[in-house]
C-alpha cells in the first residue's frame, strides 16, 4: 500500500516501513505520531484519491532521531556595489519510519524484520607480522608493508659549559 501524505508544506510518499526525512515534527526518539493529512492511498488494485484529503485514512509513524540537514551555503552578491553577503544554513529534520497505514478497513503494516534495526558489531582484528601489518574486518583485508627505512633517531644535544673567567686588571 502506498500513500502520499503532506507535513510540513511538502509532500511525501511512503510505504509500510519506510525511513522518511520530513521537517521537524515536535516529539522525541521513540514517540509514535500520526498524520490524517492524506492525499491518495494505492493498493495493488485500486487507487483512491481525496478532494484534498481522504477522511478515515492514518498513517502511524514512528520518531526515529532528530537531526539536522546538510548546510548549504547563500550566497548574494551584486555586480559593482561592492556587496556580498554569506550565510550559512542547516535545515532541522525529523528521521521517521512507517509504521502502518490504513483506510477503510485495510490495513498495511510494516513487516517485523523492517522493524528490527540491524546493529552490525564491525570488529577489527590487527595481526602484526615484521614486514607487513594485516587488518582483517568483515568487508575488506588490507595489507600494509611496513617501510624498511629506519625511523630517525634524534640526536641528543650536548651541551658544552664553558666557563669565563674574567681577569682583573692590575694596576701599572
Amino acid at each position: 500500500m502506498l500513500a502520499i501524505f503532506k507535513t510540513g508544506g511538502k509532500q511525501y510518499s511512503a510505504k509500510a516501513g519506510q525511513i522518511l526525512k520530513v521537517e521537524k515534527l515536535n516529539g522525541l526518539k521513540g514517540d509514535k505520531v500520526s498524520f490524517t493529512d492524506v492525499l491518495a492511498i494505492s493498493d495493488e488494485k485500486t487507487n483512491n484519491l481525496g478532494e484534498p484529503i481522504l477522511k478515515d485514512a492514518t498513517i502511524e509513524a514512528k520518531i526515529v532521531d532528530q537531526i539536522r540537514d546538510k548546510k548549504i551555503i547563500v550566497f548574494k552578491k551584486r555586480k559593482r556595489q561592492n556587496y556580498r553577503l554569506t550565510q550559512g544554513h542547516r535545515q532541522y529534520l525529523t528521521v521517521l519510519r512507517i509504521e502502518s497505514i490504513s483506510y477503510g478497513g485495510k490495513k498495511s503494516s510494516a513487516s517485523p524484520e523492517a522493524k528490527k534495526v540491524k546493529k552490525t558489531e564491525n570488529k577489527n582484528v590487527t595481526k602484526k607480522d615484521e614486514k607487513t601489518e594485516v587488518k582483517v574486518s568483515k568487508k575488506k583485508v588490507v595489507t600494509k608493508k611496513k617501510s624498511n627505512k629506519a625511523s630517525p633517531v634524534k640526536k641528543k644535544s650536548v651541551k658544552k659549559s664553558v666557563k669565563k673567567t674574567t681577569e682583573t686588571k692590575k694596576d701599572k
